[in-house]
């Protein structure tokens, strides 16, 4: 009896023990996989953190190289420029650096011959007599553009004053004749490196101890970490002597791609640690800037091999001391591999979590940058055309009162003005009175206290009105202005004044764009619509400019506001109508339209023919 009890214990004994080893060795192997699984979400991590920060800084770096590149292209165009008037030039490039001082260290122009005319950079007398009228016809920036006609974006130079900078150079086009493009001298952005390196480290974020790198499109490095090597070729002995043998041939591959203007991120492991390098072009304008990669070390996968490696020594002693402790230990075991697996769950959906948080944070914020960059350039534009539209007609009036001074009386009699100077300051007045009006208009307009003041009349009669009072200001150009109503007559319930002022800034502006030819008008009745149309035969519509014909301050034209368009099409769709536009199909000139509903009276009557 007692030997059989005996057997039975030890088989129980054996059998506890088994399952004890067993559970043991299945406590371990899950132990195992739920480490690896730790490893490879804290890999995923890091990679994923480096990847995002690569790309919105690429971004935010492209932003502000955009920003540069824009002060180049409204310097370029402005009529001081365009005129070659240094002096009245001078604030252009003192507002531009004013605008991103800190980041672009000096603009400055180079003439049609390459010879340097003007520099921010010219604090003093000594220097501007150093440096201005130096030939610069033997730069990139200079003779690329001017072969080109479109703006360049260099790799590294050495300055004349022996300082590597980048440059971006935007040629300063004008107009022949016959509608070409000529060559008139460039403006020019100049980029310190340390400047830019020292932008692009500001901008990590501290948690993740990374660093970041730029190289050119030749594979010059632009900014590192390490100094030595900033100007040299990745792929010159200098860099390669440092890389270790075992990574060199994928790393130079990894390189090779990156060059390409691709996106994408690569683990390398080296002496014992691991790092992602994520890259990610910087693209302005559809031109491959410079690429930027930023490396982020697996700091926290490490920490978690660490305890991967106490872990797997723990079940180890476990197994040794399986005889007194086996079932304890397999059930504590598995109650740990249970909230360890929990633990995971737990970080790996915090870490998803706040990866989507950034990444919408991150949209935001481009968003933002691109409705400021917006407001700030429709601000600047607006200040460039309401300055110049209203300098024009106060000059010839104080010049005529300045005139009026000096011919004034010994006894201060008064001065009698010539019909001509008369006629001078009324058209500037009325210039100046319409300006004004047109301001005010765009107040009411996107204020939303634009009012109607409605009234019954014939809309053949009010263009025959506007044909006889704008008909002034053709000064000599040999126009036909032609009107043919298709039904006589058309009534409409309209603001009659606003409807004068739609039909008048068509017609100047068929008049401004029709040097000589003729200018057509007819209006008709469809679908109970009035419809009124221009065709001239001038120069047509910019197709630069005609996705946006009827925005503010949108023109081609070196007089004009740009409000008119703007300012007609609200006053139409005030009214209930639309209004639109395109350019002929024989391609000479353009026609513009617009439609009011007619009056009630007019639509019961459906006087469709009846008129004809």
């Amino acid at each position: 009896m007692s030997v059989q009890f005996s057997k039975t214990r030890a088989l129980v004994l054996l059998l506890i023990g088994a399952i004890a080893i067993g559970l043991s060795i299945t406590s371990y192997a899950y132990s195992t996989a739920a480490s690896n699984q730790i490893l490879n979400v804290a890999s995923r991590e890091a990679k994923s953190n480096a990847e995002i920060q690569a790309h919105d800084l690429s971004t935010v770096l492209a932003n502000k190289v955009e920003s540069v590149s824009n002060n180049l292209e409204l310097m370029a165009g402005a009529p001081t420029i365009q005129n070659h008037t240094v002096q009245s030039a001078i604030p252009l490039f003192t507002e531009a650096h004013k605008s991103t001082g800190d980041f672009a260290s000096s603009y400055f122009w180079v003439g049609k011959d390459g010879k340097l005319l003007w520099a921010d950079s010219f604090t003093n007398s000594t220097l501007e007599q150093q440096y201005n009228g130096g030939d610069r016809s033997y730069r990139d920036y200079y003779s690329k553009p001017r072969n080109s006609l479109m703006p360049y974006y260099s790799t590294v130079i050495e300055s004349v004053d022996k300082v590597p900078r980048l440059y971006i150079g935007y040629p300063i086009l004008g107009k022949q004749a016959d509608g070409a493009n000529t060559f008139n001298g460039v403006v020019v952005a100049a980029i310190n490196l340390d400047t830019l390196g020292k932008y692009v480290q500001d901008q990590l974020l501290p948690n993740y101890n990374s660093s970041a790198g730029l190289m050119d499109r030749n594979g010059v490095i632009l900014y590192s970490t390490s100094t030595q090597y900033i100007g040299e070729n990745i792929f010159g002995p200098e860099v390669q002597s440092i890389l270790p043998a075992d990574i060199k041939k994928p790393f130079n591959q990894f390189i090779r791609d990156s060059l390409n203007g691709n996106t994408g991120s690569g683990d390398f492991s080296a002496q014992g640690s691991t790092s992602t390098i994520a890259y990610e072009p910087v693209t302005v304008k559809g031109t491959n800037f410079a690429l930027l990669y930023i490396v982020t070390p697996h700091q926290f996968a490490g920490n978690v091999l660490a305890l991967v490696y106490q872990q797997r020594s723990l079940n180890t002693l476990i197994i040794i001391a399986i005889g007194a402790v086996a079932t304890g230990i397999a059930a504590v075991v598995l109650t740990w591999n249970k909230r360890l697996s929990k633990l995971v769950h737990t970080r790996t959906s915090e870490l998803k979590s706040s990866n989507e948080s950034l990444i919408e944070s991150n949209r935001r914020l481009e968003v933002v940058n691109e409705q400021l960059e917006v407001h700030d350039r429709m601000q600047k534009e607006f200040v460039n055309i309401a300055a110049h539209e209203l300098k024009t007609p106060i000059q010839p009036i104080l010049g005529l009162i300045e005139l009026a001074e000096m011919n004034k009386g010994v006894n201060g009699q008064g001065v009698k003005l010539t019909e001509e100077e008369f006629g001078i300051l009324s058209r500037s007045a009325k210039r100046l009175d319409r300006l004004s009006s047109d301001l005010l208009e765009v107040s009411k307009i996107e204020s939303k206290a634009l009012k109607l003041d409605k009234e019954k009349f014939d809309l053949n009669v009010k263009i025959q009105t506007v044909i006889k009072d704008v008909g002034t200001i053709q000064n000599g150009q040999k126009l036909q202005v032609t009107f043919e109503p298709k039904i006589r007559p058309i009534f409409v319930n309209a603001d009659k004044p606003r409807i004068f002022e739609v039909i008048a800034n068509l017609l100047r502006n068929a008049i401004k764009f029709t040097k000589d030819g003729s200018i057509s008008i007819t209006s008709d009745i469809k679908d109970n619509q009035a419809v009124v149309t221009m065709k001239d035969t001038g120069s047509g519509i910019n197709p630069e400019v005609m996705p946006r014909l009827f925005e503010k301050f949108v023109t081609k034209s070196e007089k004009g506001t740009g409000l008119g368009l703007f300012i007609s099409k609200n006053i139409i769709e005030a009214h209930g109508g639309s209004i639109w536009a395109e350019n002929n199909e024989n391609g000479k000139g353009a026609t513009f339209g617009f439609s009011l509903p007619l009056a009630e009276k007019e639509q019961e009557e459906k006087t469709d023919g009846l008129y004809r």
